[in-house]
């Protein structure tokens, strides 16, 4: 799993992306986090997930402060859910927190959307108890290579 900039090569295909119809309300478009991105740059950092050639994600990270990498939006395209690539996608952005010298990611989830809430969790992220605009705030502490992004 890679990931790379949006850009105006593929920010229509990024667009494109989507979830399934019952997830809809569990995360915002992509059209919305790029443009959120270009109103809060350079805090926020839009970025479409890559399985080989293939593009099956989206994120938007926010660097907010020097220890925590901040998972703003997160989503694998319906098409490509069910194959492990959320795992995949998380422990690429775990990667970019590393490399950057931070110690956590933190993200928050609607509280019904359990799906997510289970593949956070798989993954090491913990319910701190706090709740921001209504969704449930996780943490994960990074340990310096406990997971390794596939290429």
């Amino acid at each position: 799993m890679r990931l790379e900039p949006v850009t105006e090569d593929n920010y229509r295909a990024v667009i494109g992306l989507e979830v399934h119809e019952e997830q809809r309300a569990f995360v915002a478009t992509n059209l919305k986090s790029i443009a959120d991105a270009w109103i809060y740059r350079p805090k926020l950092q839009p970025l479409a997930l890559f399985s080989g050639t293939d593009l099956v994600g989206f994120t938007l990270l926010e660097r907010d402060r020097p220890d925590a990498l901040h998972i703003a939006r997160f989503m694998i395209d319906r098409r490509a859910q069910g194959r492990g690539l959320g795992r995949k996608g998380l422990a690429a952005i775990a990667d970019v927190a590393r490399a950057e010298g931070r110690t956590e990611l933190v993200l928050t989830v609607v509280p019904g959307n359990a799906v997510a809430r289970g593949l956070y969790a798989a993954f090491g992220f913990t319910d701190t108890g706090e709740v921001d605009e209504g969704e449930l705030v996780m943490r994960h502490e990074l340990a310096p290579s406990a997971h390794l992004a596939d290429q």
